[in-house]
């Protein structure tokens, strides 16, 4: 669970944007409906997404470190507001956020959470899992790239830039994530074989 928040964490504390040069105003209009026209049509994908399986790796890149931190897992997402986000390994442990409730998971037990910032800063993980663009331009300056998009944080904090990758086979998918640091430390998510509006197992949100 200390994984999960700090990584959340990461999400919420973010850097600023580098400043550019100024552009004419012709040069700026059309630069801008062209963006607002792709994240129309990224936010249009998602958005017909209702449900989500994925299994995923997630490597913790740490200066003082030879090798990465790895653990393994998978989530489950069905709309409106049902998220299992569950590491598998090396420690089984993770959280479930079902409506406005959230649960920590350890092993084969779960405990509901009364603290408000458990679920705000699991909501912010599920905006992410999701790719909800609208809300994530609110925090992000968004550079569109052929392979998904560059997150550059518009507050100040610990991130220096955010890289996300979609899935080659599935348009409504993400296959990658990687989150730079300032202090250059970073983390990278892997998603594998992500299947979307599919029905879950039953046991998915229990």
């Amino acid at each position: 669970m200390k994984t999960f928040l700090m990584l959340l964490t990461l999400f919420l504390l973010s850097g600023p944007v580098a400043g550019q040069p100024a552009a004419s105003a012709a040069s700026e209009r059309q630069e801008d409906s062209s963006v607002s026209a792709q994240q129309a049509a990224i936010t249009a994908r998602f958005a017909a997404v209702n449900t989500i399986e994925s299994r995923f790796t997630q490597e913790k890149h740490m200066a003082l470190l030879d090798k990465p931190v790895t653990s393994e897992g998978l989530f489950y997402f069905e709309k409106p507001g049902r998220i299992r986000w569950q590491y598998t390994k090396p420690f089984q442990n993770g959280f479930l956020i079902d409506g406005k409730k959230t649960y920590r998971l350890e092993k084969d037990q779960k405990e509901e959470q009364k603290n408000p910032m458990a679920y705000n800063l699991a909501a912010q993980l599920l905006a992410w899992l999701t790719f909800d663009l609208e809300t994530l331009s609110k925090q992000y300056s968004v550079q569109f790239t052929p392979q998904g998009v560059i997150l550059m944080p518009l507050k100040e904090g610990f991130i220096s830039q955010i890289t996300v990758t979609f899935s080659a086979t599935n348009p409504q998918a993400l296959s990658r994530v990687e989150i730079a640091e300032t202090g250059g430390d970073k983390t990278v998510l892997r998603f594998i074989n992500p299947k979307t509006n599919q029905k879950l197992p039953a046991e998915a949100f229990k």
